[in-house]
C-alpha cells in the first residue's frame, strides 16, 4: 500500500476510520435504547434511505416507523428475541417520509455490559431491499403462473435430465403419484418421450435454442405415458448460467388434443361437403353422362350385330377382319368401363386424406373426364402445363372437385354463346412456395360487382343448378391454406385463379 493510501495511525485514527466507514457505506446504522426502542444514534445514510433527518427520528421509538401490519410481530415476537440471542436479522416494511412504505432488511446486535451483563443498547444495520423484494415477488408470481399453467412446462439440464415439471406435466403425463415427478428429481427426458420425439427435440429444438436462445415451432411430442393425447412442443428457451454445465432449457408443451379433434371434425364436414358437391355435379351431368355411356354401348352393339348378320348369311369373316371387329368392341367396352369406374369414384365417399400427387396429371384427368361435356357445347379444352411438374400434398379428391367445378363453370359460360371460337384454358404455374391454377374462358366477361358474388352460396347465372360449386370450391381451397379469386375484363375474358401452398 502506498503512503498516500495508508490510514493515519496517530491519536483518534480509529474513530476517524469508523466515521469514514459510516459516512461512505450504503447501509443505515442506528442505535436504540432498550425498553422503548427509541433511536439514540443515526448515521448520515438515514436521510438518503428513509427521507427523514436525524432530528426527526432521534428519541422516537422505532415502532413509529414500522408498517402497521409488521409492528405487532416485530414488537411481540422478533424484538424480544434480541434480548435472549444477541443478534437477529429481520425483514419488515419501514415508513418513508413520502408516506410510502419500503422493504428493509435489518440486522440487530445486542450490546451488554461486560461486568453485569445488563443490556445497554442495540445496534441495527439496515438496508433498503425494495428492489430485491420486488424481484422475489415477481419470481413468486411467475412461479405461481407456471405451476397453474395448463401447458406442460419442463426444465432440463444440458444432459436432458428433467429438474422440474409443473403440475400440468405431472397430471398430463400420468406422473402425479410418481416420486420422480417431484422437483429436483433426476428424471430423464427420454423417459417421457418416444424415441423419435426425443431425438427431434434434442437435435432440432435444443440445438437451435442453444445457438439463438430460443426455438419456436410445432413439433409433435409423443409420450408413452399419455399416448392418447396430442402434445405439441411449441417453444424451447435456453437459460444460460455462469458455467456451461449449469445451463438449462425451458420446454413449453401444449395439449392440442381438442384442437386436433376439432380439426378432424372440420375435415369430416369438409369431406361430406365435397361428397355432396360431387353428387350434385353428377346430378347436373346425368343426361350427358347417360349419352356418354350410351355411345360406346351402341357402338359395341352395332359391331356385334353386324358380325351376327354376316354369320347368318353364311359368310366367313376373314381372321384380320374378325380381329378388327373384336378390337373395336373391346375398345368401346373399355371406354364404357372407364366411364363407370370414374362415376363410381365420384360417388364413393372418402375421408380427408392428404397425399402427395402430381397436379399436372390430375388436371389432365379432369379435362379428359369433361371432354364430352365440352364437346356438347362445342368448347375446346386446353391444358398448359408448368415448366416443371408440380407435386402437391393435399386431398386429391377435393382438389379434383375444385378443378371440375371451375372447368364446368367455364364451359357453362359459353351456353347460348355464338362465338366462333370457344375454348377453356387451364394453366399451371409454380414458384418457390405456391402452385397456381388459372382457368380462363372468353365467353363475354363478368361485371366487376358480380365477381365476388360468384362465390356466394346459391348464386348462379345458369338456368339450372344450385349455385354451390364455386362456394364449395372456395371452402375446399381455404381449408387447404390457399386462396381463390376471380377477375375479368368485363368484355371477353374471365379468369378464376387458385393459389395453393406447396
Amino acid at each position: 500500500m502506498t503512503e498516500s493510501t495508508q490510514w493515519d495511525e496517530g491519536p483518534g485514527a480509529e474513530d476517524e476510520r469508523y466515521r469514514f466507514i459510516l459516512e461512505h457505506m450504503g447501509d443505515m446504522i442506528t442505535t436504540h435504547r432498550p425498553g422503548d426502542w427509541a433511536y439514540t444514534t443515526i448515521s448520515p445514510q438515514t436521510l438518503q434511505i428513509s427521507g427523514f433527518t436525524a432530528g426527526e427520528m432521534l428519541g422516537r421509538p422505532a415502532y413509529d416507523f414500522f408498517h402497521p401490519d409488521d409492528a405487532a410481530a416485530m414488537k411481540n415476537k422478533l424484538i424480544p428475541a434480541i434480548y435472549h440471542h444477541g443478534i437477529r436479522t429481520f425483514r419488515y416494511r419501514s415508513l418513508h417520509k413520502s408516506g410510502n412504505y419500503f422493504w428493509v432488511e435489518s440486522t440487530h446486535r445486542s450490546i451488554r455490559d461486560a461486568d453485569t451483563g445488563e443490556l445497554r443498547e442495540v445496534i441495527a444495520v439496515t438496508r433498503d431491499i425494495s428492489e430485491q423484494v420486488r424481484a422475489e415477488q415477481s419470481t413468486q408470481r411467475l412461479a405461481a403462473v407456471v405451476e397453474a399453467s395448463a401447458d406442460i412446462i419442463l426444465f432440463c439440464d444440458h444432459r436432458t435430465r428433467v429438474t422440474y415439471m409443473n403440475r400440468a406435466a405431472q397430471e398430463g403425463l400420468g406422473l402425479t403419484d410418481d416420486p420422480t415427478s417431484r422437483e429436483g428429481a433426476q428424471l430423464e427426458l427420454k423417459r417421457l418421450l418416444s424415441t423419435e420425439s426425443f431425438q427431434k427435440v434434442k437435435t432440432l429444438a435444443f440445438q437451435v435454442a442453444g445457438t439463438r436462445g430460443n426455438w419456436q415451432g410445432r413439433l409433435r411430442v409423443k409420450s408413452p405415458l399419455a399416448a392418447a393425447r396430442y402434445w405439441v412442443l411449441e417453444q424451447v428457451i435456453a437459460q444460460p448460467q455462469l458455467t456451461e454445465t449449469d445451463d438449462y432449457f425451458s420446454l413449453i408443451i401444449r395439449d392440442q388434443t381438442e384442437q386436433k379433434r376439432a380439426e378432424r371434425e372440420a375435415q369430416d364436414r369438409q369431406a361430406e361437403l365435397v361428397h355432396a358437391s360431387r353428387l350434385m355435379t353428377l346430378g347436373e351431368m346425368a343426361s350427358g353422362l347417360a349419352h356418354e355411356i350410351n355411345q360406346p354401348l351402341a357402338t359395341t352393339l352395332n359391331y356385334a350385330r353386324g358380325s351376327i348378320r354376316q354369320l347368318d348369311r353364311g359368310r366367313q369373316l376373314a381372321p384380320d377382319k374378325l380381329r378388327g371387329v373384336l378390337e373395336s368392341i373391346t375398345k368401346q367396352a373399355q371406354r364404357a368401363a372407364d366411364i363407370v369406374k370414374r362415376l363410381r369414384s365420384m360417388v364413393k365417399r372418402t375421408p380427408y386424406q392428404p397425399v402427395r400427387f402430381m397436379l399436372d396429371d390430375v388436371c389432365a384427368e379432369v379435362l379428359g373426364f369433361l371432354q364430352w361435356e365440352a364437346a356438347g357445347q362445342q368448347v375446346d379444352l386446353h391444358l398448359r402445363r408448368s415448366e416443371t411438374p408440380i407435386a402437391l400434398v393435399a386431398d386429391r379428391i377435393q382438389i379434383e372437385q375444385v378443378l371440375i367445378n371451375l372447368v364446368r363453370n367455364a364451359i357453362e359460360a359459353y351456353r347460348g354463346s355464338e362465338a366462333a371460337e370457344k375454348s377453356v384454358q387451364v394453366e399451371l404455374q409454380r414458384d418457390a412456395l405456391h402452385a397456381r391454377i388459372r382457368v380462363t374462358d372468353s365467353a363475354g366477361g363478368v361485371d366487376g360487382n358480380k365477381l365476388e358474388q360468384m362465390f356466394e352460396p346459391y348464386y348462379t347465372s345458369k338456368s339450372a343448378g344450385l349455385g354451390m360449386g364455386l362456394q364449395i370450391s372456395r371452402s375446399i381451397v381455404e381449408a387447404h391454406g390457399g386462396q381463390i379469386a376471380a377477375r375479368s375484363d368485363g368484355v371477353c375474358r374471365t379468369v378464376l385463379e387458385v393459389v395453393l401452398p406447396l
